[in-house]
C-alpha cells in the first residue's frame, strides 16, 4: 500500500502506510503494548516475541501495522481465528503509540484490514472487544456497522491495569462485545426464559439474523459438560456450559469454591441452543448469576452471557459508553439490581 497523509487537529502531518506484519515486527508490537499498558496487558502471551512469531507462522493470528515513512511502526491491529470450534474472526490488540494519537489512524487502517478479510469466505461474523473506560473504539466500530450484543463484566483488576485514559473508582473493569455479521446466518432455535424474550428479539433483529426464540424447554437431566479458565492475575474465571445437566449447580459451585479471593468474579457462557437452557438459566439465577448479553453466531450453538460479581460491586454507570450501548447497559443494570444475592 502507498503512503497516505494524515493530519491531527493542530495541523501536524504524517505519512503512513498500512501493511501486513512480518516476523521482524514482533519487537515493535511488544513496544506498542508496553507504551499503553506497561506490563499489565491481559493477554500475557503478547509480551513473548516467539509466541507472536509462532501464531503468525501457523496462520492463527494475522497482525497488521501502521508504518511511518521513517520506518517506525506506530500502530497495530490483529485478526484472530479460534478454529475449529469458532466460526468468527475477532479484531484484537489494537494499539496506537501515544504520541501519534489524534491522527484518526484506525479508521483507514480497519478499512485496509476489512479489504483483506473479504477474501476469507468461511467466517460467520467479525467481533471486537471494546474497553469501557473510553468510547473511542465503540464509536469507530459503530461507524463500521458493528452491533453491541454483550458486556463481559468485571474482567480486569483496575489497580493492576495501566492505561492512559481517565480512571474511575471501579475496582474491576468490564468490556463491551460487538459483532458485525459477515455471511447469511440462520441459527438453531434458541431457548430463552420469557423475561428475556424482548431483549433477545431486539439483539438478533439488530444483527439481521433469523432466529426462532422458544420460551419453553425441558428439565435438567444427565450430566453437565463444563469447561472453565481462571485468570489468577485478574481474579476472573470464565465458565463454559457446553451442555447443562442435573448436576449443573453443584459443578458450578465446585468451580467457584476453587477461587475465593475477595475480588474474584465469574463470567459464564451458557449454550442456549439446547432445550434445557431455560431450566439451566433459572438454576444459575438462583445462585447469583444474571444476564449480560449474547455471544451470537460464532459457534455451532448460540451463547448467553451471565455474570456473578460475588463480593465485587458492579458500577455500570461509571462506564464511558456510546448511546447505542445505553439500552443494553440499562437492561443489564436492572438484572444486576434484582439478582439473587447469596450470603
Amino acid at each position: 500500500m502507498k503512503f497516505i497523509e494524515l493530519q491531527n487537529k493542530d495541523g501536524d502531518k504524517i505519512l503512513v502506510r498500512f501493511r501486513e506484519f512480518t516476523i521482524n515486527d514482533a519487537a515493535a508490537i511488544i513496544n506498542l503494548i508496553r507504551d499503553e499498558y506497561g506490563e499489565s496487558y491481559r493477554k500475557r502471551q503478547m509480551y513473548e516475541p516467539n509466541y507472536i512469531k509462532e501464531q503468525f507462522l501457523q496462520d492463527k493470528l494475522k497482525m497488521y501495522v501502521a508504518e511511518l515513512d521513517s520506518g517506525e511502526v506506530v500502530a497495530t491491529l490483529g485478526f484472530k481465528r479460534n478454529l475449529p470450534k469458532d466460526h468468527s474472526g475477532i479484531l484484537t490488540t489494537g494499539v496506537i503509540l501515544k504520541k501519534y494519537r489524534g491522527y484518526k489512524m484506525f479508521f483507514p487502517m480497519i478499512r485496509y484490514i476489512a479489504a483483506k478479510m473479504r477474501k476469507i469466505k468461511d467466517i460467520s461474523c467479525i467481533t471486537c472487544i471494546s474497553v469501557m473506560y473510553h468510547d473511542i473504539t465503540q464509536r469507530l466500530f459503530l461507524r463500521l456497522g458493528f452491533t453491541p450484543v454483550a458486556f463481559y463484566c468485571s474482567l480486569t483488576l483496575a489497580k493492576n491495569f495501566q492505561h492512559s485514559y481517565q480512571r474511575t473508582d471501579a475496582s474491576k473493569l468490564s468490556l463491551g462485545f460487538m459483532i458485525r455479521k459477515r455471511n447469511q446466518h440462520n441459527t438453531l432455535p434458541i431457548y430463552i426464559a420469557p423475561e428475556h424474550f424482548d431483549i433477545t428479539k431486539k439483539i438478533y433483529s439488530d444483527l439481521r439474523v433469523k432466529c426462532e426464540i422458544l420460551t419453553a424447554g425441558t428439565e435438567l437431566t444427565g450430566e453437565s459438560e463444563i469447561d472453565f479458565t481462571q485468570d489468577d492475575k485478574q481474579k476472573s474465571c470464565e465458565i463454559e456450559i457446553i451442555s447443562a445437566g442435573k448436576d449443573l449447580v453443584d459443578k458450578v459451585r465446585e468451580i467457584q469454591n476453587k477461587f475465593t479471593d475477595d475480588f474474584q468474579t465469574f463470567n459464564l457462557r451458557l449454550n442456549i441452543s439446547q432445550p434445557q437452557a431455560i431450566a439451566a438459566y433459572n438454576a444459575l439465577k438462583k445462585i447469583g448469576y444474571f444476564f449480560t448479553g449474547f455471544h451470537p453466531i460464532c459457534l455451532n450453538y448460540e451463547v448467553m452471557i451471565l455474570h456473578n460479581p460475588m463480593k465485587v460491586d458492579l458500577n455500570l454507570d461509571s462506564m464511558k459508553i456510546v448511546p447505542e450501548f445505553e439500552p443494553l447497559k440499562n437492561y443489564i443494570k436492572n438484572c444486576y439490581e434484582s439478582r439473587c444475592i447469596i450470603v
